[in-house]
C-alpha cells in the first residue's frame, strides 16, 4: 500500500489561516527566486534518529509539510542490487543470511550468528522487516516512491486557490553501503550498476508527480517568449519586471536571459505545485549522466544560491545579510535563490535557549532575504515523534504580521473597524491592523523599485492615502511583497525619517505608517489596490455570506499549519511550557539586521 498525506491532528485557526494566505498573495507577483521560504533536511527532520521505518517516515513527511515547510533537502540512495533508490544508507540484504527475530524474543547474541548474517525484525507498521544494519534499522520497503507518493496525495488533498503552495525538492544522490559493512564507503558503481531508464530518478519524479512539476523545459519556453507566456495572462498573474532582465527583439517578442515566474503564475495560471533540483551527487555515481534527466529536475544549483553567513550566540547576523543600505538597485541585491550555509547550534545551551536562538536566526535570515534552512534533529527527536518543535520555527519564516495579528473579527468585537494595515515601527517593522478612517502618514515606493521607499508628507485616512498620498509621479502607495523589502522600508523609516517617525512614541501616528492592504471587501481576506480592491476568493460577494464562507473554507482546510501557528503564538503569549517542559520561543524582531 503506498504512503499518503496523513499528518497528526491539530486544533482550528483561522486567524493564522489568513496570516498565511495573506503573506502568500501579497508576493504573488514576485518572481519565486526572490520569495523566501523554509527548508528542511529530511535526514534530519525524519532520520536524525537512524531509524527508517516507512509508517513513521510518512507520518513525519506529512507533519513538515501540513507545519508549512516549503523546500525539502532529500537524501536518496542508489542501491545496485536492488535497483532502487533507497532513503536508508544501507542497502537492504540481498544473498546474505538473514536471522529473523521476534521484537519480544530474548535478544540474538553476535556468537550465534556469523559476520555475514544480519538480524531483522518484522516491521510493526507494515508487513515487511526492519534490518539491524550497524548504526541503521532499515524497513525493507522504503525508498524514494513512498516519498512521492506523500508528496501526491499532499497535492491531492490541498487542491484550492485558498491552499495552493509552491514546494521545491533538491535532491542529493548517494550510493548505499553494503549491508555486510554499513559503516564503510560505498563502492564505485559499475556501468553494468547503473540505473536503467525506468528507475532513473528523472523517471519516478515524472512518473508520479509529472503533472505538478514546473520544469526546464517549461522555463525556457516561458522566458524564450514572454508576450506568449507570462505576459499573455490577466495583470494580477504577471510578474514583476523590475526583479529581472528584459529583451526585445526587432519583432516585437520579449524574451529574458535570467527571468524567472512568479508565485501566482506557476500555482494558478500554470497549475504547477513543485520544482526539482539536484542537490549534490556522489563520486560513487560518476556516471550517472545527469544531462539526460533535465524534463524534470533542474541542474545542481539551479534553485539554490548559498549565502554565506555567520551569527552570534544571539541569532543576530555577523555577515551575510542582504540588506545594505546604499544599494537599493535590485541587481545590487542579489538575492535570487538566497539560501543560508549551515549554522551550527551554539555548544553547551539548554533546550530553551536553542530554541530561543534558532527562531531568531530564522526571523533575522528572512529579514534578510536569505532562505534558513534547518539541518538538525531538533533536540534529538524526529517530527514524527514532536512536530511541535518543527512547526513553531516554521512560523519564524513568515515576515509580515506581528504577533496576535491581524486581529480576528470574530474574536474581537472591536477588530470590525480595523480593516487596513500599518507598519509599526515599535514592532520592528512588523505589521498591525488600524481603523481605516484614522490618519497616517504613508508609505510610497519610489519608481516601481522593489528596494526603494519614501513616506508621504502629511497623514491621511486609508482611502485618501491612496488617492493623495503619493503625488509625485514617480512614486506609487504601496506594499512590501518579501521580508527583505520589508527590512528596505523598516530602515528607510529609521534612517530617512526620523523627524515623523518615532518608534519609543505612544502616538499611532509617530511609529505607524499605512501600507496600500485592506480587508475592506471580506474581513479575513487582505488585499492590495485601495479601498475598492475585492477579495478574489469571493466571485460573488453580495450573494454569499462572505466572512463565514471564507474563514470556513480556509479554517477546514489548512488544519495542521493552522493550528502549529496558533499555539506557537498563545504559548509565547503566555509563556507556557511544552509537554516537553521546553518553552515556545516566538522571536519576531528584527535583531542583528544592520542599519
Amino acid at each position: 500500500m503506498s504512503l499518503k498525506f496523513d499528518p497528526d491532528d491539530s486544533l482550528v485557526n483561522s486567524s493564522w489561516a489568513t496570516v498565511l494566505l495573506s503573506e502568500r498573495d501579497v508576493a504573488g507577483q514576485v518572481p519565486i527566486n526572490f520569495v523566501t521560504t523554509s527548508a528542511i533536511s529530511v535526514r534530519a527532520a525524519c532520520f536524525g534518529d537512524n531509524k527508517f521505518e516507512r509508517s513513521a517516515a510518512g507520518n513525519c513527511l506529512s507533519n513538515l509539510l501540513a507545519v508549512g515547510f516549503r523546500r525539502f533537502n532529500v537524501d536518496v540512495y542508489w542501491s545496485p542490487a536492488l535497483r532502487r533508490w533507497l532513503l536508508c544508507p544501507v542497502s537492504i540484504p540481498h544473498n546474505v543470511d538473514v536471522m529473523t527475530a521476534s521484537p519480544d524474543a530474548t535478544p540474538i547474541s553476535s556468537a550465534d550468528v556469523s559476520e555475514a548474517t544480519v538480524i531483522a525484525v518484522p516491521d510493526e507498521s507494515s508487513d515487511g522487516l526492519l534490518y539491524e544494519l550497524g548504526p541503521y534499522k532499515c524497513s525493507d520497503e522504503l525508498d524514494l516512491s513512498d516519498l512521492l507518493d506523500v508528496f501526491h496525495s499532499y497535492f491531492e488533498h490541498t487542491n484550492t486557490d485558498l491552499v495552493i503552495y509552491l514546494r521545491y525538492l533538491s535532491l542529493n544522490l548517494h550510493v548505499t553501503a553494503d549491508p555486510t559493512s554499513p559503516s564503510e564507503p560505498a563502492s564505485a558503481v559499475t556501468d553494468g550498476e547503473l540505473p536503467a531508464a525506468s528507475d532513473r530518478v528523472s523517471y519516478l519524479m515524472e512518473d508520479r508527480l509529472g503533472s505538478y512539476i514546473y520544469g526546464p523545459p517549461q522555463l525556457h519556453e516561458d522566458r524564450r517568449n514572454l508576450n506568449d507566456s507570462w505576459y499573455l495572462v490577466d495583470d494580477a498573474y504577471k510578474p514583476i519586471s523590475q526583479y529581472f532582465t528584459i529583451e526585445q527583439g526587432s519583432d516585437g517578442v520579449q524574451s529574458t536571459p535570467n527571468g524567472w515566474p512568479n508565485p501566482k503564475y506557476v500555482q494558478l495560471a500554470a497549475e504547477k505545485r513543485l520544482l526539482v533540483e539536484y542537490g549534490s551527487v556522489d563520486p560513487q555515481l560518476g556516471g550517472y549522466n545527469l544531462s539526460d534527466e533535465n524534463r524534470v529536475i533542474f541542474p545542481s544549483g539551479y534553485l539554490t544560491s548559498t549565502i554565506p553567513v555567520t551569527a552570534a550566540d544571539d541569532g543576530s547576523l555577523d555577515s551575510g545579510c542582504l540588506y545594505h543600505p546604499n544599494e537599493t538597485d535590485t541587481p545590487s541585491v542579489n538575492a535570487s535563490w538566497a539560501v543560508s550555509s549551515p549554522i551550527p547550534l551554539p555548544k553547551k545551551l539548554s533546550d530553551d535557549q536553542s530554541l530561543q536562538y534558532i527562531s531568531d536566526l530564522l526571523v533575522n535570515l528572512t529579514a534578510c532575504g536569505i532562505t534558513p534552512t534547518i539541518n538538525d534533529t531538533l533536540f534529538g527527536e524526529t517530527a514524527d515523534i514532536d512536530q511541535e518543535s518543527y512547526r513553531n520555527l516554521t512560523l519564524s519564516s513568515s515576515w509580515s504580521w506581528a504577533a496576535g495579528q491581524p486581529n480576528d473579527p470574530s474574536v474581537s468585537s472591536d477588530a470590525e473597524n480595523l480593516r487596513c494595515a500599518t507598519m509599526d515601527v515599535s514592532r520592528k517593522g512588523h505589521w498591525r491592523t488600524a481603523n481605516c478612517s484614522e490618519t497616517r502618514r504613508a508609505a510610497c515606493r519610489v519608481q516601481d523599485q522593489p528596494f526603494r521607499w519614501t513616506l508621504s508628507a502629511k497623514a491621511l485616512t486609508y482611502a485618501d492615502a491612496y488617492q493623495n498620498a503619493c503625488p509625485d509621479p514617480e512614486t506609487a502607495f504601496s506594499v512590501p511583497r518579501t521580508g527583505l523589502e520589508n527590512t528596505y522600508l523598516y530602515r528607510t523609516l529609521l534612517s530617512q525619517h526620523m523627524d515623523l517617525i518615532d518608534p519609543s512614541s505612544s502616538d499611532p501616528l509617530q511609529r505607524e505608517v499605512w501600507m496600500d492592504f485592506n480587508s475592506l471587501d471580506v474581513d479575513t481576506c487582505w488585499v492590495t489596490g485601495g479601498p475598492e480592491a475585492t477579495c478574489p476568493y469571493s466571485s460573488d460577494p453580495d450573494q454569499l455570506q462572505r466572512r463565514t464562507v471564507l474563514v470556513a473554507a480556509v479554517a477546514g482546510i489548512v488544519i495542521c499549519v493552522v493550528a502549529a501557528l496558533t499555539l506557537f503564538v498563545k504559548c509565547n503569549a503566555n509563556r507556557r511550557n511544552s509537554r516537553r517542559g521546553r518553552r515556545v520561543i516566538q522571536g519576531w524582531e528584527y535583531e542583528g539586521v544592520p542599519s
